[in-house]
């Protein structure tokens, strides 16, 4: 299912030209999750067009035009966009040309989140890889749990389809912060997975937080909603869940499972938990609605192949 693309280092949302350095002065030393976050959060700052366009999405009173004019003012976004509409993703029947047409056929929250799509896809973009890691594949598996996330929410009826996507889109951005900013730590974890040892586990262990901890600050710091925060820092651990947002947090846990168990891993490893009882009860997944899943997973995750490499 997984492919191979050429890839060039952005980090800060621009093109720089050197390697990826740990946040710590003292390489052996790992600082505190507050600590790398006080680093994280300035490095990964989002161009203006993005704060604009995630304040329009959080905003309950914006609409459609207020988003489009405020992803018109970037024009390689929007030609980002393009591409995307028009991929096997979507399977338009025609190509979409303009970004009015394609917001009128996509609706406020999937043009919402094909942006976010593009801001997140620039922290992908450098060929890097150590062990089983690989960003490229990780690339794939983002967008896969993402597409999958987007399923299980439509087919079970539980949290918004559209949210469940962007939480799935967002719900491994820890991964790639660590390996940009505190590589060597991260790389230790990658080269110790194995595929009975839950990667938090070996997160906490080795520098007292994980992924997840952090990816969900980001998403935090970047507006977006609670329930994709919440979402984002327990999808490896739903049953310490006990917050307003569980559907949304079940739903990615789902996703993320599944996506694992068909091969497409996060750093290369199968070792994703299955979903405890509650959790499928939670979000009422029986027989039925399993039995549609998998008969429309695989689709799905070639589609969202597609729009990984659109």
């Amino acid at each position: 299912m997984n492919s191979t693309r050429s890839e060039s280092r952005i980090s800060n949302l621009g093109r720089v030209d050197s390697p990826p350095q740990d946040t710590a002065a003292d390489p052996a030393a790992i600082p505190t999750l507050d600590q790398l976050l006080e680093h994280v959060q300035v490095d990964s700052q989002l161009p203006n067009v993005a704060v604009e366009v995630l304040r329009i999405a959080s905003n309950s009173e914006s609409n459609l035009a207020e988003l489009r004019d405020a992803i018109h003012t970037d024009p390689v976004l929007v030609a980002q966009i393009l591409r995307k509409v028009n991929s096997a993703y979507y399977g338009l029947s025609q190509p979409v040309t303009d970004l009015k047409t394609a917001a009128s056929l996509l609706g406020f929250r999937e043009v919402r989140n094909l942006a976010l799509v593009v801001f997140v896809s620039r922290f992908f973009e450098h060929r890097s890889g150590f062990g089983t890691l690989n960003r490229n594949l990780l690339w794939n598996h983002v967008l896969a749990v993402s597409s999958a996330s987007h399923l299980v929410s439509r087919v079970c009826c539980h949290a918004v389809p559209g949210e469940a996507f962007a939480a799935g889109l967002m719900h491994d951005i820890g991964y790639i912060l660590l390996d940009l900013h505190l590589r060597r730590p991260f790389n230790r974890v990658v080269k110790s997975m194995d595929p009975e040892t839950p990667i938090s586990q070996l997160e906490q262990e080795t520098y007292g937080f994980d992924h997840a901890e952090l990816g969900s600050n980001i998403a935090r710091s970047w507006n977006m909603s609670d329930g994709v925060v919440e979402a984002i820092r327990y999808h490896h651990d739903p049953e310490n869940y006990s917050g307003p947002h569980r559907e949304i947090v079940y739903v990615v846990n789902v996703a993320n499972y599944f996506c694992s168990r068909m091969g497409w891993t996060a750093l290369g490893v199968h070792n994703v938990a299955p979903p405890p009882d509650r959790v499928y009860a939670g979000i009422e997944l029986d027989e039925v609605a399993l039995a549609i899943i998998w008969d429309e997973l695989e689709a799905t995750l070639d589609r969202a192949q597609s729009l990984a490499s659109s």
